[in-house]
């Protein structure tokens, strides 16, 4: 039999036995916080599908409504690189995204995609969505890996403007 590890002394077992509870009773407790944090994050970045309307849209209308929502969609998508500072592009399009969303929900509810005869239309609806989503991901990562370098070189810009060589620009 091996001699025993002299830094695990006998008369301290309780002692460590004592801290790897409170080690894993804390982290427990950190790790439900934080998953708590992010789900309540999540639902209120995700309003509710609302109830069909009493009287639903025409095809006609529901789909000229996803064309609407699409065009705002993607002029949102497009304000997203004047944007400034960078670094805020995250921030900002969340705060559309969920303004959008509702209005998203809205048009869905009165529009009653659930019926047989609506799949087409409820497949445009689930497109735009999903577009939506990698929008998101897309101003997530730009806010995160480009925008720190986009606000550095309108920094060295303004500092070049600055330079009696620039001259007077408009």
């Amino acid at each position: 039999m091996s001699a025993p590890d002299p830094r695990k002394d006998p008369r301290f077992r309780r002692f460590r036995g004592g801290a790897y509870g409170v080690y894993i009773l804390l982290t427990t407790i950190f790790s439900v916080w934080i998953l708590w944090s992010v789900a309540r994050s999540v639902a209120a970045m995700t309003p509710e599908r609302p109830p069909n309307a009493a009287e639903l849209l025409t095809f006609r209308e529901c789909l000229d409504g996803a064309q609407a929502l699409w065009k705002e969609l993607e002029s949102g998508r497009e304000k997203l690189v004047r944007v400034q500072p960078a670094r805020d592009v995250d921030r900002e399009w969340m705060r559309f995204r969920t303004e959008w969303l509702e209005r998203l929900r809205q048009r869905e509810s009165m529009c009653g995609l659930e019926s047989r005869e609506r799949e087409r239309l409820r497949a445009v609806y689930r497109r735009l969505e999903t577009v939506q989503d990698l929008y998101t991901i897309h101003a997530v990562q730009y806010a995160g890996e480009v925008g720190g370098a986009v606000d550095a070189l309108h920094a060295a810009f303004a500092t070049a403007r600055q330079d009696p060589g620039a001259g007077r620009l408009p």
